[in-house]
């Protein structure tokens, strides 16, 4: 009987990336594993797992209610359905990892109920409901940050494992300087962009951000003036705009690795997964944290903002009068900004070692 891994997480990179990254690192370790992932139908997950050569299968959406409507009541018979169909996928599994989102609550109470092992890794450094939950039952909880064993309950004994990253970012942030810059230049070439402007990377997270959208179209004019050029990711549901000499609208950008090693400043939101990223491949940032959740945007770039890695920005003051203003002293921080060397990002194997072991255990 072979051993049947679930992965639990989606809607967004942020819980799809660090899936796959400790999914693809065990898929290496025990090639015989079975290796499966759950999200919904409407997520990112949709994507990116197929495209990582791994089984997905679906479980309903249940949106857990931030405030009560009549939608509130017929909530608990959604996610007594959703258990159920979870219970199905996790019948013959020999343990359950979790990483946040919509699909994980079900997961997390089917694998309870059929008192399955439970490991969660909680991404953002103020954990979101649907871990919160998890935690209840996990029999090991990861965390990317440290202040979230600040939290009371059991995230006081959680595990610092650090983000889970892709492996090409790893490997991006250990290359010597003479193959940065080739890779920097080839892609740049790609792009078809100057290899002697300051490019400036813009993302807002992988559904886009149409504020941050609207700042940079905004101040595209004065970033021509000074000669900067402009890669620009929109987001896949969001209508591309025109590109120019020194503007490269794209709907997504799947090879982040070289995009990072050709950018000399990025513009993102701050997500647990960007955040990780930055610090690996060592470039400064200006970070717009969303402002909606339980402020775990902002509370992920405090690090990265007190080893000057980052300039935070609230969301109600970046537009572009902010960015046109105040370019000339970012633009000073990003120059002369160096990056700490990071070490070895080990978070997928420290996780995929513990999930090794704890099968094994069980045996």
């Amino acid at each position: 009987m072979s051993t049947k891994i679930i992965f639990a997480g989606g809607g967004t990179a942020g819980h799809v990336e660090p899936a796959l990254a400790v999914a693809t690192w065990l898929k290496n370790a025990k090639p015989n594993w079975e290796l499966t992932f759950v999200g919904t139908k409407n997520g990112l997950e949709n994507q990116l797992v197929p495209k990582a050569g791994f089984e997905l299968r679906h479980i309903p959406k249940v949106l857990m209610p931030r405030q009560f409507t009549p939608a509130t009541l017929i909530w608990p018979v959604k996610i007594v359905f959703a258990t159920l169909k979870a219970i199905k996928v996790c019948r013959d599994a020999d343990l359950v990892i979790g990483f946040g989102g919509y699909a994980c609550p079900p997961i997390y109470l089917a694998a309870a109920l059929l008192r399955k092992p439970i490991f969660i890794h909680e991404a953002n450094a103020i954990p979101g409901w649907a871990n919160r939950l998890g935690a209840v039952f996990a029999s090991e909880i990861f965390i990317a940050f440290t202040r979230t064993q600040k939290k009371l309950g059991r995230w006081r004994s959680a595990k610092l494992s650090g983000m889970p990253i892709r492996a090409e970012i790893i490997a991006a942030a250990n290359l010597s300087p003479d193959q940065s810059s080739q890779i920097k230049n080839d892609q740049l070439e790609k792009w078809n962009l100057s290899k002697t402007k300051p490019t400036i990377l813009v993302f807002g997270g992988s559904q886009g951000s149409r504020h941050i959208n609207e700042a940079i179209l905004q101040s595209l004019s004065a970033f021509t003036e000074k000669g900067v050029q402009v890669v620009h990711s929109v987001g896949r549901s969001n209508a591309l705009p025109t590109s120019t000499e020194n503007y490269l609208p794209l709907s997504y950008i799947d090879d982040m690795s070289s995009a990072y090693h050709a950018a000399d400043l990025i513009i993102a939101r701050s997500g647990a997964l960007t955040c990780a990223e930055l610090a690996a491949v060592g470039k400064f940032a200006i970070l717009i944290p969303l402002p909606i959740g339980n402020g775990e945007q902002s509370a992920n770039a405090f690090d990265l903002q007190a080893a000057g890695a980052a300039e935070l920005v609230a969301d109600n003051k970046f537009n572009a009068d902010w960015l046109i203003s105040n370019w000339d002293e970012i633009w000073r921080k990003a120059s002369s900004f160096k990056p700490v060397n990071q070490g070895e990002f080990s978070a997928s194997e420290i996780i995929g070692k513990m999930i090794i072991d704890c099968v094994e255990d069980n045996k």
